[in-house]
């Protein structure tokens, strides 16, 4: 395309405004292609609309349908997509930016898959610890809730029981946050606060919080903080984005993949994900396991490097 790297000569604060333009547009013109979708196709769709619209009161409505419930996951298909992917490609592809897709081994690739495992447990400790501190209530602006999913809403995503199910939710939950988050909080941001602080450390615990607030959820912004965090290393120490991107559609795939293949059952999956207590032993033994695989990971990155 003839577009490329038009804007790569432009000041940090022309192209910082270029990237919120390219985001407030892509996620008007999604929203628009999804409600679209939904008036011509969609059975119910004044619920949906009205869901879209902020209207929180049909939303128990809508989960006791299936096939809204589908729709629901293709809304957050289109919001992931408009919010991260889209705009953050064409914002690289103006300004001709490096997000440092370099190739990985297959040995860093294992690693990564068996630390994103074997943290699991460490994680859910951290979230019981989390759950038990008392933050103030938060009440969601009306607009701003079908952005978010709410326990009902993960309940009634995670009931899968076909193939097709699985395969759709976990393009949902699993593909689409872990290019896009990955694209804007360590491709971008981190690489940009990074080189404005001149210290990595400092920038990927910085992003590290950003990631984790974003998400407007305080039971649960101290685990994820920690897999920011990691997220970010990941990102340092390889200099490949497609690290954290695998780490963190392990991350999301987990809970897919455990809820479709053993509590096919009402909401089952979900209760026994939220509500299993961690023996702090298991939890110390993830936690040093993931230190030693980190410590491997690190160890054949630089000799990689060298």
């Amino acid at each position: 395309m003839g577009f490329k790297g038009i804007y790569q000569h432009k000041s940090s604060v022309s192209k910082t405004g270029l990237l919120f333009l390219l985001i407030f547009v892509s996620v008007a013109l999604h929203n628009f292609l999804f409600t679209t979708f939904l008036f011509y196709f969609a059975d119910n769709s004044i619920l949906l609309l009205q869901y879209l619209l902020g209207n929180e009161d049909v939303l128990e409505r809508i989960l006791t349908q299936q096939e809204s419930v589908n729709y629901l996951k293709l809304m957050q298909l289109f919001s992931g997509v408009g919010l991260f992917i889209t705009p953050i490609l064409l914002y690289a592809h103006l300004t001709d930016f490096d997000f440092k897709f370099n190739r990985i081994t297959r040995q860093n690739t294992i690693l990564v898959v068996a630390i994103m495992m074997l943290i699991t447990p460490f994680v859910g400790l951290l979230l019981e610890w989390n759950m038990q501190i008392p933050f103030p209530s938060f009440d969601m602006p009306a607009w701003l809730s079908p952005l978010f999913d709410s326990e009902e809403t993960v309940k009634a995503f995670l009931k899968m029981n076909t193939i097709s199910d699985l395969l759709y939710t976990l393009i949902v939950i699993a593909v689409v946050p872990a290019i896009g988050e990955e694209l804007l909080f360590r491709g971008y941001l981190q690489q940009k606060i990074c080189k404005w602080l001149k210290n990595p450390h400092i920038a990927i615990v910085i992003i590290a919080f950003l990631f984790s607030a974003i998400h407007l959820d305080p039971e649960g912004i101290i685990p994820r903080f920690v897999l920011g965090v990691l997220l970010g290393y990941l990102y340092y120490w390889s200099g490949s984005l497609w690290l954290p991107i695998l780490a963190h559609f392990v991350n999301n795939a987990q809970a897919v993949i455990f809820s479709y293949s053993l509590f096919k059952v009402d909401n089952g999956a979900y209760s026994i994900l939220s509500e299993t207590k961690i023996d702090p032993m298991l939890g110390l033994f993830s936690f040093c396991s993931v230190i030693f695989l980190l410590y491997v990971l690190y160890q054949n990155l630089n000799i990689k490097k060298g």
